[in-house]
């Protein structure tokens, strides 16, 4: 049990790890999991109940004590020095690196030599010499693990480890996983990918509103009862739009590079179309979802309502009615210190200024409740630092923001990274809502299913080049959809385009 403040956010939870298991872990936001994380880690000290290691009591007051008994945590947000090599990222944990004789210096050649020994046992073909900022994301995880492993931890508990990882290198990461449960290591997997936990768990836990909803094998476990359970059966289920032909283009793109030298991209955002970007990261589509945000400089031509114009900067992209929700909200996105009301007014402080030149805090106020209310934002005051919100809730909050301003055209990066099952359905819905009103959206998302069950026309990139467009409809009922299209994002076959 614990609580903050008097508010009860863990009752009653009964929960194990065993050696060798992968137990898999799900909730919306809110419901308990970060809190029940940071009791195993020893950053949180439970104000009820015991936890137990080998059926004897120990108590965690602090990391290290948390640490020293065996565990081992890999955080969702990398935790890592980008001007740091490898090995002294991974080794930086040992507090007594191997040192020469005389001088007592560090001995890099051989913590090198400890280092690549440990990833090499691992199956991680990472070179130990080798610049953090150098790396993939998916590599960059690895040396996470593999700093977390070199302690020899008995259970590892990993938080998000795959949020925002295109499909090839969140496989890696799971494969990994599986290396590390063949080896004993009993694992704790934390995520709101439920296709990545039914894959990998040999059990699943379920919490809603700080308790067990229930607990679940691996041969008793599907998606849709995972669902029910998460979100206590009151599923709202998005369904695909029905969109007819839509001729006109709300903004179009020639000639367009997301790297130098690659081929142009010709293609036309259309009113009252959600367009998806995909492809694996560095492939080209979040890049171009940038530029029309006005986060990169746009390279090539762009036409808004057949106007010619330029997008060299956010101020540019929102003087044209275009709206941008970056995958980093915590870090461009909101301003985490100010109200959730104030952020939400912050792309349309002219509409809300007073008799005097300063803001009408009434009219904020109201424009805050209103959007709030229609959102179903979950926050105790419109006055609250959207710090303190829930990622789901921090991402409903941008696009408060945006439709406050009455953007016309929206580009989003990850709309649902780290956002739990009930929060992704909302923000589907409100996407789709903006978009029926006449609006127009484009995503890039490294989720194949959200993008089939979000998008009209899908944008397939690889090496900075687009290789199909295909029509959503065309794909619709397929069971084998999602395969389908994460086979085009991972080869590099050009094929038919549908829909084009």
């Amino acid at each position: 049990m614990h609580d903050y403040s008097g508010v009860v956010v863990l009752r009653d939870v009964d929960f194990s790890i065993r050696p060798g298991e992968v137990h898999g872990l799900v909730g919306q936001n809110g419901s308990g999991k970060s809190t029940l994380i940071k009791i195993l880690t020893g950053a949180v000290k439970p104000t009820g109940g015991t936890i137990s290691l080998d059926g004897e009591k120990v108590a965690f007051n602090s990391p290290e004590d948390s640490q020293r008994l065996g565990v081992g945590v890999v955080h969702q947000d990398d935790q890592l020095f980008p001007d740091l090599t490898v090995a002294e990222c991974v080794f930086g944990v040992n507090k007594r690196p191997p040192r020469r004789r005389f001088t007592r210096a560090i001995d890099r050649r051989r913590v090198d030599e400890r280092v690549a020994s440990a990833l090499e046992a691992l199956g991680i073909e990472v070179p130990p010499t080798r610049l953090i900022r150098l790396l993939a994301p998916a590599e960059r995880k690895f040396v996470e693990i593999a700093r977390a492993t070199i302690l020899e931890p008995r259970f590892l508990i990993l938080d998000e480890a795959t949020a925002a990882f295109e499909p090839s290198a969140a496989r890696a990461v799971l494969d990994l996983l599986h290396r590390l449960r063949s080896r004993g290591l009993g694992i704790l997997f934390v995520s709101h990918r439920l296709d990545e936990v039914l894959r990998i768990s040999d059990r699943i836990t379920v919490l809603r509103d700080g308790r067990v909803a229930g607990n679940l094998d691996r041969d008793s476990a599907g998606e849709e009862r995972l669902v029910s359970m998460l979100v206590g059966g009151e599923r709202d289920a998005a369904s695909l739009r029905s969109v007819g032909p839509l001729e006109d283009n709300a903004l179009t793109l020639k000639s367009a590079r997301v790297a130098p030298g690659r081929p142009p991209i010709d293609i036309g955002i259309r009113r009252g179309e959600i367009l998806g970007c995909v492809g694996l990261i560095g492939s080209g589509a979040a890049t171009l979802v940038r530029m029309i945000g006005g986060a990169e400089p746009l390279r090539g031509s762009v036409e808004i309502d057949g106007r010619s114009e330029r997008i060299r900067t956010p101020e540019d992209a929102s003087r044209l009615g275009i709206g941008f929700i970056p995958e980093d909200r915590k870090g461009a996105g909101v301003v985490g210190d100010l109200s959730v009301a104030a952020n939400m007014a912050l792309a349309a402080l002219p509409q809300f200024r007073g008799r005097f030149g300063g803001l009408n805090h009434r009219k904020v106020a109201a424009m805050a409740e209103s959007y709030r209310d229609a959102m179903d934002i979950t926050l105790p005051s419109i006055y609250a630092p959207v710090r303190t919100l829930s990622g789901g809730n921090q991402q409903k909050v941008m696009l408060a923001r945006w439709l406050a301003s009455g953007v016309r055209i929206l580009a989003v990066e990850e709309p649902t990274h780290g956002v739990d099952v009930k929060g992704k359905l909302q923000i589907h819905n409100l996407l789709r809502g903006l978009a029926e009103s006449g609006g127009s959206v484009v995503v890039a998302s490294t989720d194949a299913r959200e993008v089939l069950d979000l998008c009209d026309r899908i944008v397939v990139f690889r090496h900075a080049a687009v290789t199909n467009v295909i029509a959503a409809q065309d794909l619709a009922g397929d069971d084998n959809a999602e395969r389908v299209l994460e086979s085009l994002i991972g080869t590099g076959t050009t094929v038919k385009a549908l829909g084009a």
